[in-house]
């Protein structure tokens, strides 16, 4: 997968953070999966949280998120 540019991957986390408090939890990230085949960006949401949540509190932070995809 290509990378995304930084306002890309803003704009796609603003669209997962549904209740919008700057944080992705795993029921938003289940959410969007079912709506979108499973994937985040071309990503399996399984995979995408084992490499995106670096501090392992289960949330992923717009910090986190971009440096995963842009």
């Amino acid at each position: 997968m290509d990378k995304m540019t930084e306002a890309e991957a803003e704009a796609l986390f603003a669209e997962i953070d549904a209740d919008g408090n700057g944080e992705i939890k795993l029921s938003e990230l289940r959410d969007y999966g079912q709506d979108h085949g499973g994937a985040v960006g071309g990503v399996k949401l399984v995979d995408f949280v084992r490499g995106a949540d670096t501090n392992g509190d289960r949330r992923i932070s717009l910090t986190e998120f971009k440096s995963h995809f842009a």
